[in-house]
């Protein structure tokens, strides 16, 4: 039996991998989520201690990681268990880094926050999703700032407990190019931040948007994880490690 991480696109992508091998697996995520697949599907949090007595109590011989990249206490929390499993990460691609002299990268909110007071920006538009209205909360309270969100209820309450003002809530996902440049053009901030969330976060059309419309740009790096992890990105890799 596998543990299998997800809620991400690349959670399903690995499930699809798993149905197709009929092997049988727990699909975990943090929420309950609408799952279709041939696993057992859980919800909600685990600490250390209980992730091991799961996996002794269910037979577990394998743990796929494939939740979000900036999921980093799961991360550590799978990667502290004591066992001796193999720790599979089904991590979504990355383009190389781009470097121009409006895309800048930074490893930690604080650093963003003193890259936009170092270079005066006094608007910001926020791509960075709900949890990191709380991180940005000290430069917010001084100049505006809009945040896009999900459109969904669970986000609407995270947000509603930071009091960031409702008014500049956007909702939505990431959009082609294109679709970027019309939003960024209507909002017109001095800096945009996001986070290097790979393709199936359209980081580069986010980039290749803010260039076009002379906007600097501030990636948050993706947290990196512990080397326990086997770290692969293809359906292939996966099926050698699970057969």
């Amino acid at each position: 039996m596998i543990l299998v991480f997800g809620g991400t696109t690349e959670g399903k992508c690995v499930a699809k991998t798993l149905d197709e091998l009929d092997i049988q697996y727990y699909y975990s995520t943090k929420t309950k989520v609408e799952y279709i697949g041939k696993g057992i599907p859980i919800f909600g949090e685990m600490t250390t201690t209980l992730l091991e007595a799961f996996c002794k109590k269910q037979n577990i011989t394998h743990i796929i990681n494939a939740s979000h990249p900036f999921a980093i206490q799961l991360h550590q929390t799978i990667a502290n268990i004591s066992l001796e499993l193999p720790l599979i990460r089904f991590q979504r691609k990355h383009s190389p880094k781009t470097l121009h002299r409006l895309v800048s990268y930074v490893d930690t909110f604080e650093e963003a926050i003193h890259h936009f007071n170092k270079n005066h920006y006094q608007s910001l538009l926020a791509l960075s999703g709900v949890q990191t209205i709380i991180k940005l909360k000290m430069y917010w309270k001084t100049y505006p700032t809009w945040f896009r969100i999900l459109d969904r209820d669970s986000s609407r309450v995270i947000a509603t407990a930071t009091n960031f003002p409702k008014t500049h809530l956007l909702f939505g996902y990431p959009q082609t190019k294109n679709e970027e440049i019309a939003l960024f053009t209507k909002i017109a901030p001095e800096v945009i931040f996001t986070k290097e969330s790979g393709n199936n976060g359209k980081l580069e059309e986010k980039i290749q948007a803010a260039l076009a419309v002379n906007i600097p740009i501030v990636i948050l790096k993706k947290p990196e994880i512990s080397n326990r992890y086997l770290c692969v990105d293809t359906a292939d890799e996966l099926n050698k490690l699970v057969t």
